[in-house]
């Protein structure tokens, strides 16, 4: 039997507590303040407490110090109705061994109890850290980010952020490196897609003098500048694979190679990616490395949608126009209702986007819907749908070859038979495209015009004639 110490204002979170503890053979003593917590500890020493955050007087994060001092290395798992970021991260590192967001189902807290109370947990120190620019949300989607932002800033494991375009992954990733133990190194950002194909490499490892046409003097890559610090890979999907073998190199060597150098140079930093595309299909489909992906994505966080975040509409709008305008603006009624209808295609960038738009247009102080922008059209979902289509045409591919193989009958004659069912649909939506003409049908497809006129004939194609 552990004890339980219980502290919370609210009578119905002591008693539910207390009944849980009781049915999972427990001894639970229950607090309405930290005070009275404390006197409490002081005499019992706990296994392990449960705190509010929000308590009459001192509050459970400024109070978790003085009850190390009683309870040692008893684990703490912090509840909460009002955690913000700068919340899940303190109480991280003041040592909470979880951090539970209310209202609470019955299940997620009696896991966390009962991994408190079977795993020990190291007595950790205490910092005070501050809010990270630009991640905000009251949401239960966004709550849950910011308590695996804190969880993945106590480590230094590789975190891999995901989520669609304009959701803030930037922001994630520099708020992680913000409350890390490497906070005081760099952070280097990069997005792979952005750089000169033909200078990529030199770009992220370097080059020494004279390893190319313009290499004049050597020069450290963006690897080796995040020596001590975080290493953020924007859309990490982009890496093309020849790089792809060379950083995974580097990532497990903890060494990185200079273009023309014959001798590595030893760097040790943080790697954070981020995507908005589906990396576990292109690992799938053999478009990504799954040992580097695998290195990547120790740690995963979702960043989800603005549109899956209707009550952080208003929040974000006016902190953005408090940010943003040079006098004191107000956002009408109507205009927040506006805000909280659309959509936002676009996420949080759009959103800020929208509220720039508006500003430069409310003269008079108070921002209306007409003048917000119109809303955008759904790229994401196009892309999205282009992803989704490119990856069942593969693994369709793929069904029809494994089916090829295995067909007896088509012993002999598998790639004849598997090009005449992939190739003659291509032909015949060439040729419906261009008015049945051969002609420009092949300049479409990259054909000389006789071998497209040999592959219609082969496959009894019927095209208009035509000497184009």
């Amino acid at each position: 039997m552990s004890r339980i110490l219980a502290v919370d204002d609210e009578p119905a979170i002591c008693w539910g507590l207390s009944r849980l503890g009781e049915s999972l053979g427990h001894d639970v003593q229950v607090a309405s303040s930290a005070e009275q917590g404390l006197a409490v500890a002081e005499s019992w020493r706990p296994d392990l407490l449960v705190i509010d955050v929000r308590l009459p007087g001192v509050d459970g994060l400024s109070a978790m110090a003085q009850f190390r001092e009683l309870i040692g290395a008893a684990p703490i798992i912090v509840i909460t109705a009002f955690g913000d970021l700068r919340t899940a991260v303190r109480a991280v590192e003041l040592g909470a061994f979880e951090y539970v967001l209310k209202p609470f189902d019955l299940q997620e807290i009696r896991a966390a109890i009962r991994r408190a109370l079977d795993i020990a947990h190291p007595q950790a120190t205490a910092a005070e850290v501050g809010p990270a620019d630009g991640m905000l949300g009251r949401s239960p989607a966004m709550q849950a980010v910011f308590k695996r932002i804190a969880l993945a800033a106590a480590s230094d494991a590789a975190v891999m952020l995901s989520g669609e375009s304009g959701v803030g992954k930037e922001l994630a990733a520099r708020a992680i490196h913000r409350h890390s133990p490497r906070r005081e190194g760099p952070f280097v950002a990069v997005n792979i897609a952005a750089l000169n194909p033909t200078l990529a490499e030199a770009e992220l490892f370097g080059h020494v003098a004279g390893a190319f046409t313009g290499a004049v003097q050597a020069r450290n890559g963006l690897l080796v500048e995040a020596d001590g610090g975080a290493l953020f890979i924007d859309e990490v999907a982009d890496i093309p694979p020849p790089m792809q073998v060379k950083l995974l190199r580097a990532l497990d060597s903890g060494e990185v190679l200079p273009v023309g150098a014959d001798r590595p140079v030893a760097s040790s930093f943080r790697v954070i990616s981020a995507t908005h595309r589906k990396l576990r299909r292109l690992v799938e489909r053999g478009e990504f490395r799954h040992d580097l992906f695998y290195r990547l994505c120790t740690f995963d966080i979702a960043l989800p949608p603005l549109r899956e975040r209707p009550d952080d509409r208003p929040l974000l709008a006016n902190a953005f126009a408090a940010q943003l305008a040079e006098q004191p603006v107000v956002l009408a009624e109507e205009t927040l209702a506006e805000l909280v209808a659309r959509p936002w295609y676009g996420n949080v960038r759009e959103l800020r986007k929208a509220v720039e738009h508006a500003l430069v247009l409310a003269r008079s102080g108070l921002v209306l819907p007409a003048h917000l922008p119109p809303p955008l059209p759904n790229f994401a979902a196009a892309h999205r749908a282009e992803d989704d289509c490119g990856g069942a045409v593969t693994d369709a591919v793929a069904v029809l070859a494994e089916s090829l193989l295995q067909d007896p009958a088509s012993r002999g004659a598998v790639y004849d038979r598997f090009l005449e069912t992939v190739e003659r649909p291509l032909l015949v939506s060439a040729l419906s495209q261009s008015n049945q003409q051969c002609a420009p049908a092949a300049r479409v497809l990259g054909l000389h015009r006789t071998t497209l006129k040999r592959k219609l004939d082969q496959y009894g194609i019927s095209s208009r004639n035509d000497d184009q």
